[in-house]
């Protein structure tokens, strides 16, 4: 795939390539000599405290408050937003010391939410590539009412978090604060048309941004919530605004998509793991077929299947499922099986919960990130099984989960 940098996608279908952000250097004539672009450099400076008070030289405006800032400072031509590249030229021409450092600070801002914005497209690209594959391996008649869209905004959110503010600053702690993503309340993945998914996300996130974007240009400089202000606090974008290709992105995160996507799709077929605890009389004897595993303990033993119920409830063992899983996406059996009851009861018993917050971990091999419903039953010396039910739909569904 060719790789195609953030800045250059965005030049090339809205500017002329040539207004492409420059790079600020932080040097200048012997008279006007800047210090390093760098957030110790902000705050030796004292920077924080030279935005807050420079509000008082900003006239009252109707609109683009970061524009009337520049001006004040004589750059009446800064012009920043979604494809629009700010530039602060170099120091004291004409901005001099220290007001350069903030437009510095506000051009990779500025850059850096205009990689937010075309990363939204590349990540739909790279999700668009993993799901038709897990579909066909996994899904062979896909439901589209079935998994919440909700987490592919936050594969697309994983995506946005690993665009870097400045250097190689992960910018997800700064994009958690100031965006919403969208919620994706009542929408589903459409397995079966993914592309139609895709766009609605992209739709929904690039409004996201662009209200963002807009919110800060035109937000009073001191405003809590969309200030600008508030986004270069502690110099965080005083550096050298870093470009980042889809091929990029895509090597980072597409390993994890496909593990959580494969649990997805398997979810979405209502796949379970069975986990019976208590058994008196050991291992010796038992299944172990792919989808099978048991394990002995120092008075017990443990069994658990991968099943999914057929159409008479019985439980069917997944052993092609879990070989694909095995053989093709390069997990183990104790992944797959140990890992997802793991998961359940770190997370103190609660289905599908991972602790993860709004992006995915970019381990592969990270735990939780491969997980099933957990039906957990114990096995009494009685040889009574609790909790008791006379099927799987009436033992496993009241623990939080559908069949």
């Amino acid at each position: 795939m060719r790789s195609v940098s953030l800045l250059a996608a965005l030049a090339a279908s809205c500017v002329p390539s040539a207004m492409a952000t420059p790079l600020p250097q932080a040097s200048g004539a012997e008279s006007c000599k800047a210090e390093d672009l760098t957030a110790d450099t902000w705050s030796k400076l004292g920077m924080d405290t030279w935005v807050s008070r420079i509000t008082d030289n900003v006239t009252d405006t109707a609109g683009n408050t970061i524009q009337a800032l520049a001006a004040s400072q004589g750059a009446p031509n800064f012009f920043c937003g979604l494809d629009s590249f700010c530039n602060a030229g170099q120091p004291c021409v004409p901005v001099q010391l220290p007001a350069w450092y903030a437009l510095v600070a506000i051009q990779n801002w500025n850059s850096y939410m205009n990689s937010v914005n075309t990363a939204v497209t590349f990540a739909s690209s790279i999700i668009s590539l993993v799901l038709p594959e897990i579909v066909a391996d996994f899904l062979p008649k896909p439901e589209d009412n079935v998994t919440p869209l909700k987490h592919v905004i936050r594969m697309f959110t994983t995506v946005l978090g690993i665009v870097p503010l400045t250097g190689a600053v992960s910018g997800l702690k700064f994009l958690s604060a100031s965006l919403t993503s969208p919620s994706g309340e009542n929408e589903f993945l459409t397995w079966s048309r993914v592309s139609s998914s895709m766009a609605a996300v992209v739709q929904s996130y690039q409004r996201v941004v662009s209200d963002s974007v807009k919110t800060t240009l035109d937000a009073p400089i001191l405003q809590i919530q969309g200030g600008i202000a508030n986004a270069l606090l502690g110099g965080r974008f005083l550096g050298t605004h870093q470009n980042v290709t889809q091929d990029e992105l895509s090597d980072r995160v597409v390993d994890t998509f496909k593990i959580r996507a494969a649990a997805l799709a398997l979810q979405a077929q209502r796949v379970f793991i069975y986990r019976a605890s208590g058994i008196a009389d050991g291992c010796k004897g038992r299944n172990e077929q792919s989808a099978a595993m048991c394990i002995q303990g120092d008075e017990f033993a443990t069994s658990y299947g991968v099943l999914r119920l057929d159409g008479d409830g019985n439980g069917d063992p997944q052993n092609e499922a879990v070989d694909k899983l095995v053989s093709k996406y390069g997990m183990t059996r104790e992944q797959i099986i140990l890992g997802s009851t793991r998961c359940y009861d770190d997370n103190g018993k609660q289905q599908l919960a991972d602790g993860f917050g709004d992006a995915l971990p970019l381990d592969p091999k990270a735990e939780c990130l491969f997980m099933l419903p957990i039906c957990d039953v114990r096995v009494l010396s009685t040889g009574v099984t609790v909790p008791k039910g006379n099927s799987f739909k009436e033992v496993c569904e009241p623990q939080g989960m559908t069949l």
